[in-house]
């Protein structure tokens, strides 16, 4: 969850880098399992932190979205976490549906800046199941400012390995 913190700053803040106080760089490992990845960082001044991540790319290969589950700690909820590009509407709900077509996940928006949105969904241990249980794509559902649908694709082939392997890390 603390990745998530310095993931929504970071895309929030639109200031130049050079405007930024120099701070010491963060330990971070990767690790990928399929179309996720394991990314576990420790910074000099705060507890490590892990998350399973998953970005999405357009033919330019651009970063259109990015998917990322993780928790506080052992213990908390799970939760997703979504960046995606700031053409959104308010005013439609936006889920996660899953591969098997038959659960969709409410996501809420919390926050939009001048570089995207930062969604959250707290996601239960069934979905998890649902999610770990099939290699197949889901996908974010919403409406850009335009009213158009949008259905971003994510997979889940390694989702069930890189959740093993975040629990093995204590998260």
């Amino acid at each position: 969850m603390r990745l998530w913190m310095v993931a929504l700053a970071t895309l929030l803040l639109a200031a130049p880098a050079q405007a930024q106080a120099p701070a010491a760089p963060p330990n971070v490992t990767n690790a990928s399992f399929g179309d996720w990845v394991l990314r576990c960082e420790t910074r000099p001044t705060g507890p490590r932190g892990c998350e399973i991540l998953q970005s999405l790319q357009d033919q330019r290969r651009q970063p259109v979205a990015q998917f990322a589950f993780g928790r506080a700690q052992r213990g908390d909820p799970m939760r997703l976490l979504v960046l995606i590009p700031a053409n959104v509407t308010v005013a439609a709900p936006m889920t996660i549906q899953l591969p098997d077509r038959a659960t969709a996940i409410p996501v809420t928006l919390r926050a939009c800046g001048p570089r995207g949105c930062v969604a959250e969904a707290d996601v239960s241990a069934a979905q998890l199941t649902r999610l770990r249980g099939r290699e197949a794509q889901g996908r974010l559902e919403y409406r850009d400012a335009l009213g158009a649908d949008v259905a971003l694709p994510f997979s889940t082939r390694g989702f069930g390995q890189a959740l093993d392997a975040l629990s093995r890390e204590g998260f």
